[in-house]
């Protein structure tokens, strides 16, 4: 019997031995498999050695709302499954349960940002510094000879910085993902605005001013990125605010207007502020544009205008509050005034309302709205009865 029960240890014992022997030989092979393909990252260049990293960062990123906030932000753009911030000192990238990926400083005056696909321009509006990250890391960094008027990133993660030029010239500077420059593109043509990269493709849009004989017109370029040539160019009067360009659908905010251009520069359809006051504009997700016109001091008159990406109106909702931020989601459109946000499908029905600070200034959405305050970013859970939003 004792001989038996030795041969049953023995044999337990051996599977057991056998099984972490496999289970080292797994793990040890993974290992060296990661090993091997960072070494490989690695020696290809210092910048995918970077994103390899990236990538470790922002999956084992850790935290939850409310995210601390240290100062105002100025700008929030979603960039692969994450957000970034920008504030006026400092940049900070969290992931959708609000963990912190990243912050930093980013040392530039009057800092704006272009974000997309990994990569995240930072730049000194009107002035001549910038600096390029990924969701976790200052990835480069430099000075262009000009003042910087505007920023893009492609689908790609190639990205663009457009500069003034000599008298009233512009350039455009398109660099790689690798950060490596790929060419620059020269304009006569006006004076420089802004860059708006295409929501899908290689091409992006170059706004320029000018005028003639009193007269203010807007220049639209289309530069294609990929085969480094311009594919067209045309004119129209009014002051640019600003443009959505996918593939071939060009849609200009104007001062006056919103206009849907073909690609010969013909007008195919628009849409008249009529004299309305423009306050947001909000066009972050899908192809619908939110458009809400009013003065906070006299918030009775507010409106919001929800249109196509052809410029057919979709939603037309007096709101008689105070219009602080808009976030356009495909299928929601959430407004903060002050103490609330509201929710509104994509044909105007409200579905929800939200209780937040009164100090609430910003609103995003991740899963749900997230309003930026005084010292936090805080994603908001709870909701309120649906109640009419011309409520005194």
């Amino acid at each position: 019997m004792a001989n038996q029960l030795d041969e049953i240890t023995n044999a337990r014992r051996m599977r057991v031995n056998k099984i972490r022997k496999k289970r080292f030989l797994i793990f040890f092979l993974i290992c060296f498999a990661l090993i091997v393909f960072y070494m490989l990252v690695t020696s290809y260049s210092e910048i995918a050695s970077k994103d390899f990293k990236d990538l470790f960062h922002t999956v084992f990123a850790s935290g939850s709302y409310p995210i601390e906030m240290s100062e105002t932000v100025t700008m929030v753009e979603k960039n692969d499954q994450s957000i970034v911030l920008l504030s006026q000192n400092t940049i900070k990238t969290v992931k959708g349960s609000g963990a912190l990926i990243f912050e930093a400083p980013h040392g530039l005056t009057s800092a704006e940002m272009a974000s997309r696909s990994g990569r995240i321009v930072v730049y000194s509006q009107s002035g001549k510094s910038f600096k390029v990250y990924n969701r976790s890391s200052l990835l480069t960094m430099g000075n262009t000879s000009f003042e910087i008027s505007g920023a893009a990133v492609l689908s790609s993660g190639r990205y663009c910085l457009l500069t003034r030029g000599d008298e009233y010239t512009s350039e455009l500077h398109v660099f790689n993902k690798d950060t490596s420059k790929r060419f620059t593109w020269y304009g006569t043509d006006g004076f420089p605005l802004d860059v708006i990269a295409s929501q899908s493709g290689d091409t992006v849009l170059v706004i320029s001013v000018k005028s003639l004989e009193g007269r203010l017109f807007t220049v639209m370029t289309v530069i294609n990125t990929a085969s480094q040539k311009e594919e067209y160019s045309f004119t129209h009067e009014g002051l640019y605010v600003d443009a959505m360009l996918n593939g071939e659908d060009l849609v200009v905010i104007f001062d006056s207007e919103a206009v849907y251009f073909r690609k010969d520069g013909q007008i195919q359809s628009s849409y008249a502020f009529d004299g309305k006051q423009l306050l947001k504009i909000a066009h972050q997700e899908g192809d619908n544009i939110a458009l809400c016109f009013g003065d906070n001091s006299r918030c009775e008159i507010n409106t919001i205008v929800v249109l196509s990406k052809k410029l057919s109106q979709i939603m037309y909702e007096p709101f008689k509050r105070e219009i602080h931020g808009i976030w356009l989601d495909a299928d929601e459109l959430y407004v903060l005034s002050r103490g609330r946000v509201f929710v509104y499908s994509s044909s105007g029905t409200l579905k929800k309302t939200y209780v937040c600070s009164t100090s609430s200034y910003g609103i995003f959405e991740w899963g749900g709205p997230v309003v930026l305050e005084s010292q936090f970013a805080t994603k908001l859970t709870e909701t309120t009865q649906t109640e009419e939003n011309n409520e005194s």
